[in-house]
């Protein structure tokens, strides 16, 4: 397939790699060229072709797929002249599908979310809404795919980006606290790594409720009881709904 990338970001560069890397030959990139060091060295390492603007991308491909900057990006799309036929997906955090059909028309338009990084390892879950048989076969090229037929459950799933990128964040806090702790570096992030990908196995193929498998790993009276309740008396697993609330609410007003 052919996809044109407007937006050559993290984001974008992140799903070249992640879709090169599974099959060098399953996509032809054509690249915006704003970022233009960025899209050169992926041009040259993944063999993508840069165009010489955005409309050039929109006019040479039938797939467009939209990175560009949540802030901005509604207004670029806005501004550029898309056909029948072509199919136009957005993975512009908080884009609303409404906006992107009246901005992209007549062109068909859907919404993913992915967790970016993650997908350069074909790691990484990707939600697609509403579901298309190419933008899903792209998508499985990077991970798991979650394909949604009604927006609010889209819009609801679609906060694991936010929540995606915090867990880095709790994951660098739990290394440095081994690392403070005088535990070398390497062993640090191999055992954070290591127990959060195995615990995060026991969900995906357990046939367990989450209570029964929490119970499981609880003994009365242990470490983990401790450290739970130490962590819930203090407000910890309450903020990380709070937090999620808020992002929920910041893509969707009125969620």
């Amino acid at each position: 397939m052919k996809i044109g990338l407007l937006g050559v970001g993290h984001l974008a560069e992140y799903l070249v790699q992640g879709a090169s890397r599974a099959d060098p030959a399953a996509v032809e990139f054509v690249l915006s060229p704003r970022s233009g060091a960025k899209a050169a060295r992926l041009a040259e390492t993944y063999r993508c072709a840069v165009a010489e603007s955005n409309q050039a991308v929109v006019d040479q491909c039938d797939l467009v797929l939209v990175c560009l900057p949540a802030a901005e990006g509604l207004s670029v799309l806005q501004g550029l002249r898309f056909r029948d036929g072509q199919s136009v997906c957005s993975a512009m955090a908080g884009a609303l599908i409404a906006p992107l059909r009246a901005a992209v028309a007549p062109a068909q338009a859907f919404c993913a979310m992915m967790p970016g990084f993650a997908n350069a390892f074909s790691a990484g879950p990707s939600l697609l809404y509403p579901g298309d048989v190419e933008w899903q076969a792209f998508l499985a090229l990077l991970g798991p795919v979650h394909c949604f037929a009604e927006a609010e459950a889209f819009e609801t799933a679609a906060v694991f980006g936010a929540m995606s990128g915090a867990s880095i964040y709790f994951l660098r806090h739990l290394v440095r606290w081994y690392e403070r702790q005088g535990l070398e570096p390497g062993m640090a992030r191999a055992l954070v790594a290591e127990t959060l990908r195995g615990n995060a196995e026991v969900l995906l193929q357990s046939d367990l409720g989450l209570d029964a498998i929490a119970v499981g790993v609880t003994t009365p009276g242990g470490i983990t009881e401790q450290l739970v309740g130490i962590l819930d008396s203090r407000g910890a697993l309450l903020a990380w709904d709070q937090a999620m609330d808020a992002v929920l609410s910041r893509m969707v007003p009125g969620r």
